[in-house]
Parts: C-alpha cells; sequence; structure tokens
C-alpha cells in the first residue's frame, strides 16, 4: 500500500480524519442532472431568442421552445441516468460521459424531429434552430461535465468532502492486494488500513500490513472515520463470517465482500441477477445487444466503401507483384477468426514463401525470403489490405484482434493465459495492440503477453467510439511506422 493512500490508525481521534459532510456522494448525480436539465432547456430558449432576435428581427413563441428544451432535456438526461452516467465515479471521467451525450443526444432529437412530423409542428422550427441547439447543448454540457469532474477530484482527495474512506477487513494477500488497488486507482478512495478479522487465515496472514483488529475498526467506524468497509476472507469458515457480520453489522457503513483474486484481477466483472440470485458475472458476451448490430454495419459500410475507394491501389500494387517475377499475387493462410472457426486470410505476397502448415516461421528484421517490393508494402502495412475482401465476406472486422497462424495460435494458446479469449469477438484488419506499438514480429512470449492484453481489454471494452479511435491511430501508424518487418 502507498503512504498517500491509507490513513495511520493514530489518526482515529477527535481531531483526526474529519467526519463525512452533510454532502454525500449519492447527491452528486442528481445535483449534476438537474444541471444538465437546465442547462438544456436554456440553450432551447437562449438560440430561439438570439435567432429570432437578431437574425430574423421577429418575436418568439417561449411556450414552443421551453416546451421542446423540457422534452429534450427529459429525454436525454433519462437515457444517461439509465446507462449510469449519473454515478459518481463515472462523474470523475468527462471525457467517456462526452461520448455517452453525444450519441445520446441524437437520439433524442431525432425522437424530437420525429415527434414533431407526427403532430405537425415541425413548421414551427427552424433548421438553424435546431443544429445550433444541438451544439450549443453539446458545447455547455461538455464544459459542465470538464469543471464538474475537476472539482469533485479535487475534493475527492484525502480529507476532501467526497473522499471515499474504505476499512479491509481480512489481513490476507487478498486484502493487502484489494487495498493497493483500490487505493492507487485515483478515484477518491482512501485506505483506512487492513484489519485482522481474528478468524483462522490457513497460514495466509500478513502480519506486516496490519493496522489493528476489530475493535479498532469498529471504533473508527463509531468516530465517523469510516465510510465502507470490505472483507477480504476467502478462505473463512461460514461460522467465522457470521461471527463477523454479527459485529458489523450495526455500524453506520457500507459493507461489501471481496471474494477472490480471480475476482479481483478480472476487470469486466459485475453483480448481477440471474433467476431472482444476485451472481458475479467474470465475462460478458461480447457486443451484446445494438454492440453487434453497430459492429456488423459498419464492418459492411466502411469496409465496402473502402474496398471500393482503394481499388485502384490494389489494382496498382497487384500488378507491381505480378511484373516483379514469378509466384502469386495473393498470399492465403488459414487462420482462427471468430469462436475458432478456420477462414482464410488474403494478403498480398510479400516473401519468397507461403508456409501454412504446422511450421511457420514468422518475418523478421531483415529477412532474406521478403522480397523488396514486399517490404515496402509490409512497412506500410499495404500488404494488409486485401483484407477487406475477408471484412466483406464477413469473416473478419476492421477492428479487432489480429489473428494468427494456425501453428502460432496453438503455441500460445498452450503458454499465454485467456489467450483463446481473444477470439470472442471477430479477428480485425487493426487492433487495439496494434497502435499501442505491438505489431510484427513477437519471437518473446512477453511480447505477445502484452498484445493479449491490449487485445482481452479491447473485448471487454468494445464500443463505436472505440473501434473510430483505433482506426484513426491505424492512419498515424501507418504514415509513421514502427516495428513493422
Amino acid at each position: 500500500m502507498t503512504e498517500s493512500s491509507t490513513v495511520s490508525i493514530d489518526d482515529f481521534s477527535k481531531d483526526g480524519v474529519p467526519r463525512r459532510g452533510a454532502l454525500e456522494r449519492a447527491l452528486v448525480g442528481d445535483i449534476i442532472q438537474f444541471v444538465d436539465f437546465l442547462i438544456i432547456i436554456a440553450a432551447s430558449i437562449g438560440v430561439a431568442f438570439v435567432y429570432h432576435q437578431y437574425a430574423l428581427g421577429t418575436e418568439f413563441d417561449f411556450q414552443y421552445y421551453a416546451a421542446a428544451g423540457i422534452i429534450g432535456a427529459t429525454g436525454l438526461t433519462a437515457l444517461l441516468r439509465r446507462d449510469g452516467y449519473y454515478e459518481f465515479d463515472r462523474l470523475l471521467s468527462p471525457t467517456g460521459a462526452l461520448r455517452a451525450v453525444i450519441s445520446r443526444w441524437v437520439l433524442v432529437v431525432l425522437g424530437l424531429i420525429a415527434f414533431g412530423f407526427a403532430l405537425k409542428v415541425s413548421d414551427n422550427f427552424s433548421r438553424v434552430w435546431l443544429v445550433s441547439w444541438m451544439t450549443l447543448t453539446t458545447i455547455g454540457i461538455g464544459a459542465a461535465r470538464a469543471a464538474e469532474a475537476h472539482c469533485l477530484k479535487k475534493m475527492s482527495r484525502a480529507g476532501g468532502a467526497f473522499a471515499r474512506r474504505i476499512a479491509v477487513v481480512g489481513a490476507t494477500s487478498l486484502g493487502v492486494k484489494f487495498a493497493e488497488r483500490a487505493g492507487s486507482n485515483n478515484e477518491g478512495i482512501s485506505i483506512v488500513g487492513v484489519f485482522d478479522a481474528g478468524v483462522p487465515t490457513d497460514g495466509d496472514a500478513c502480519r506486516d500490513a496490519m493496522t489493528g483488529d476489530v475493535a479498532d475498526l469498529i471504533a473508527a467506524a463509531r468516530a465517523g472515520h469510516i465510510d465502507d468497509i470490505v472483507i477480504a476472507l476467502p478462505r473463512a469458515k461460514e461460522e467465522d463470517m457470521q461471527r463477523l457480520m454479527r459485529k458489523l453489522s450495526n455500524l453506520p457503513v457500507s459493507i461489501s465482500i471481496c471474494p477472490n483474486v480471480h475476482w479481483l484481477n478480472h476487470t469486466g466483472g459485475a453483480v448481477t441477477g440471474m433467476g431472482g440470485v444476485k451472481v458475479l458475472s467474470l465475462y460478458r458476451r461480447p457486443l451484446e445487444g445494438w454492440g453487434g448490430v453497430l459492429k456488423t454495419a459498419e464492418d459492411f459500410v466502411l469496409g465496402g466503401a473502402l474496398l471500393l475507394a482503394l481499388s485502384p491501389l490494389l489494382l496498382t500494387i497487384a500488378a507491381a507483384i505480378k511484373i516483379q517475377g514469378k509466384g502469386p499475387i495473393l498470399f492465403a493462410q488459414q487462420r482462427h477468426g471468430f469462436n475458432n472457426a478456420v477462414f482464410r486470410i488474403y494478403k498480398f505476397r510479400t516473401m519468397t514463401v507461403a508456409e501454412d502448415g504446422d511450421v511457420v516461421r514468422q518475418a523478421q528484421k531483415d529477412d532474406d525470403r521478403i522480397t523488396p517490393l514486399g517490404r515496402f508494402l509490409r512497412r506500410y502495412s499495404l500488404d494488409e489490405l486485401p483484407q477487406l475482401i475477408n471484412v466483406v465476406k464477413g469473416e473478419m472486422s476492421l477492428v479487432g484482434p489480429r489473428p494468427h497462424a494456425l501453428a502460432h495460435n496453438h503455441q500460445y494458446a498452450r503458454l499465454i493465459e485467456n489467450y483463446s479469449g481473444r477470439h470472442k469477438v471477430k479477428p480485425g484488419i487493426t487492433g487495439w495492440a496494434q497502435v499501442n506499438g505491438y505489431r510484427g514480429e513477437t519471437s518473446e512470449n512477453e511480447m505477445m503477453e502484452a498484445r493479449v492484453r491490449y487485445d482481452l481489454s479491447y473485448v471487454d471494452n468494445w464500443s463505436l467510439w472505440f473501434d473510430i479511435k483505433i482506426l484513426l491511430l491505424t492512419v498515424k501508424a501507418v504514415v509513421f511506422p514502427q516495428n513493422a518487418v
């Protein structure tokens, strides 16, 4: 644990760590939702006033624009509330919130347009006002989010009004790991300490990290120095847990359980309901709901457009390869795709060999098997362009984990934990690992492990915005190539 994230047991005094103020974290989201509501209405009326007063020189019907603002504000804030964007932790990240605002604001405005046509009142609103209202609302909420995040982060530091003070019960390796992870997360968390639960730990006790015992914990909670208690006793017996809970259940704090190290190490987990029973969800199905529809549309629409637009370049490269000498223009190789299904990937031939068997030697720097033209194509990733055909065929995506030769796939699946999790989505022409510098040869397991971490992070955190970001970073990586062989 870092010293900056912990509070010593010596601070549990009358003048020590400040008590929680009257304003709770749970109220912050409601206040910010109300601010958003006012911004949207004010933007609607303000734009209408300026447009009619100064551009047209006419009077405007206040009620029409106030009603439009109220309906728009209700729709947008309701969607943001439903999707959890008024939760305290998310309010600390203005960038993610702004993306959510833009995508949902577009949906709300489209709904308002349809609503206006249905009631035959759309003629009362100009397109100039509508576009200006959308723009001003986005800018206004974005600026408010940035200011709010700055203030909340400042007030969430140790000793601040919104600092969340957590005590860990269980001087175990799990308890210490939780304290280190939570205390370094920069989300307004202060670890009060790790307390001995007084129950057998089967040799897993970490005495050096201990702040005190249960009596010290109860005293601190009674004094108002603790907001949350997290129990980290993965090996505790049922009777020991019941006895501990009887001691803690009367304290005016929130109590949670960190079940095991596997759960702690899994960043994409959540608590969910199944048949009326609460369970810990470790993995969710990728691209649920509209995600799969949007991803498919992205691949077919954008992939097809790129294939058509780049067809002159594809034909030029094909002609150059043919002129260079004998051999096929395209290189096809079996690779694993979605759900481990085998498909044939297409690339421009850049080498004098076409290995596709049990033994495939990776291309290396200054590899004498690479042709002069092939070296140029590989440097700027032009050899990958025929994979647009794979995208249009539905075998690949524009963005996703890069597929490897079957021989390499089998090898890494044996050596690297969760390697096959990459196949929960379609492979891509480019990916999160590639734009972070992990492309080309992966002769060392450490490099492949790092690549897999990025791939799995992409699978767990996919969004349309994430794909757009990767595609833009890919353009930069192609123009200024690194690690290409």
